[in-house]
């Protein structure tokens, strides 16, 4: 059995999700004029937010009682993520909106699945594992690799009218713990958990973020689709995958549709944009 090791993994944005609730009995009360002019310039804090120097923001109408809007921030640090959250608190929107749930991740890839590539491409040039040679082509093919996967580590917010989020787990207990699983175990489930994935592909869009020692559990999941029926099917379907069914834990889901900037103000007079 392979040695137990912790996986290689790359790292992009940081993610920020924030979930609000708003007071519509004390927005409502607002005068007319006062709530158009608050609605101007939201939309306009929004419109600037989308689309930074670097990095994206999205907003979206949350449905169920866990919230109202949510809004997704993809920023290269978190003092930038902390300078929206401020940004935010300094319009005269806030005085109507009530935090109710945050979490804090970065965009991660991990390398199971690339070393696994590199090591059966190595297998095929005759080098003898563990000599200079086979690790001066090693490290080469894997520069390579993790070259190509800048994109998916510093990706434009994903397109799609609805978004699911939640958080994850890998179980440590005392029958099933993914960590007392060796290197060669973890990759080959991971493989099988992925190629579920790809049959969804151009159907949903998902960012997964770690938060291992930034936020309350271990993984952010965020779905993007236009159909959101392929959320229920995806995660269904992923559910009776081992690297789930046996060593899964999951956090509350989280479902909005999209607000674009210029919708804000048709959603805080209480209709869902067309």
């Amino acid at each position: 059995m392979s040695t137990i090791e912790a996986p290689e993994t790359l790292e992009g944005w940081y993610v920020q999700h924030d979930v609000y609730t708003v007071n519509w009995p004390q927005w409502r009360a607002v005068a007319p004029s006062q709530r158009a002019a608050i609605m101007a310039a939201s939309t306009a804090w929004c419109t600037a937010h989308a689309t930074p120097a670097q990095g994206s923001s999205a907003f979206f109408s949350v449905l169920g009682q866990k919230g109202d809007l949510l809004a997704v921030h993809f920023r290269p640090s978190l003092e930038a993520l902390n300078g929206v959250e401020l940004s935010l608190r300094q319009t005269d929107l806030f005085a109507y909106l009530q935090p109710v749930y945050s979490y804090l991740s970065v965009i991660e890839l991990g390398l199971y699945e690339v070393i696994g590539v590199v090591q059966r491409k190595l297998a095929t040039t005759g080098l003898e594992a563990g000599s200079a040679a086979y690790e001066a082509a090693y490290q080469q093919e894997l520069e390579h690799q993790k070259a190509a996967m800048q994109a998916r580590l510093y990706p434009v917010m994903p397109a799609g009218q609805y978004l699911c989020f939640y958080p994850m787990d890998k179980k440590r207990g005392e029958t099933h713990n993914w960590y007392a699983l060796s290197m060669d175990e973890r990759r080959q489930l991971m493989r099988g958990h992925g190629m579920i994935g790809r049959k969804y592909a151009g159907k949903v869009t998902q960012i997964i973020s770690g938060s291992v020692g930034l936020d309350d559990w271990e993984w952010g999941v965020s779905l993007f689709a236009d159909d959101p029926l392929v959320f229920k099917k995806l995660i269904y379907e992923m559910r009776f995958d081992p690297a789930s069914a046996l060593y899964a834990l999951f956090g509350a889901f989280y479902v909005g549709i999209r607000l674009q900037p210029s919708d804000l103000g048709t959603w805080l007079s209480g209709t869902l944009p067309a």
